[in-house]
């Protein structure tokens, strides 16, 4: 089939190739008025152990032990943000710099941490930018003040060092995501309606040109009567 004829049957059921996507773009703008962005607060803190006192008379492995350390310690970081104790500390913190209750379960629930290298990355999603920044904020200064003691050491030849290295101070809507599914929706909705068309055309049994009438009878055709322009009109 020629491309002519695609186009043709394109045309023929046209209605119904922008019906879907009409009704997909009406779910997509009342979707977009009721919609409520998220707002999200980065921070990335570098974590490091203190080396380890060596007496003079052993042999000093230069920095391998010392990095395996900081590797296996980042690890435990990600770990320890994870978990519900962290989670108190930080919803109370939060609780006192915003004023407004912040349970644990939100905590854990808007706070999802990575990690780079020797880098821990804390990524806050809250439905208020103030509320974003207060979680991330108390976050870090919690993993700055008590990072030694979540692992129970006391001793402070084993202190845990963890240095700010993008303090979280602003928040920033999540619409990016958002946008790119709203018009994946729309070229999906376009899509169906096109496959609609064809399949509405090819279970029609309407005979719309001399090509049709061929395939149908399995004749040639020998002459076209054109139809008048009023009837031509209205078959259009």
């Amino acid at each position: 089939m020629e491309l002519k004829a695609y186009l043709a049957i394109l045309w023929r059921q046209r209605w119904l190739v922008l019906f879907v996507p009409a009704v997909a773009l009406l779910a997509i703008i009342v979707h977009a008025i009721r919609y409520q962005p998220r707002y999200t607060a980065s921070a990335a803190v570098i974590v490091t152990r203190l080396p380890q006192e060596t007496p003079a008379d052993q042999y000093r492995y230069d920095e391998y032990y010392l990095y395996l350390t900081n590797e296996y310690t980042v690890d435990d970081f990600t770990e320890v943000v994870r978990g519900n104790v962290f989670a108190s500390d930080v919803a109370q913190r939060a609780t006192a710099a915003l004023g407004t209750p912040i349970t644990p379960g939100e905590v854990q629930g808007s706070l999802s941490v990575t990690r780079r290298n020797r880098a821990v990355l804390l990524s806050v999603s809250a439905p208020d930018a103030q509320r974003a920044v207060a979680i991330a904020q108390a976050a870090v200064a919690a993993l700055r003040e008590r990072g030694t003691q979540y692992f129970g050491f006391n001793d402070p030849a084993r202190q845990v060092i963890v240095q700010v290295i993008d303090d979280p101070q602003s928040a920033l809507p999540d619409t990016t995501r958002t946008r790119l599914l709203w018009a994946i929706q729309l070229v999906l909705a376009f899509v169906i309606g096109v496959f609609l068309a064809f399949l509405a055309d090819s279970l029609s049994d309407a005979l719309h040109d001399p090509e049709d009438v061929r395939r149908a009878l399995d004749l040639p055709v020998v002459t076209v009567i054109p139809a008048p322009p009023e009837r031509r009109g209205r078959a259009s």
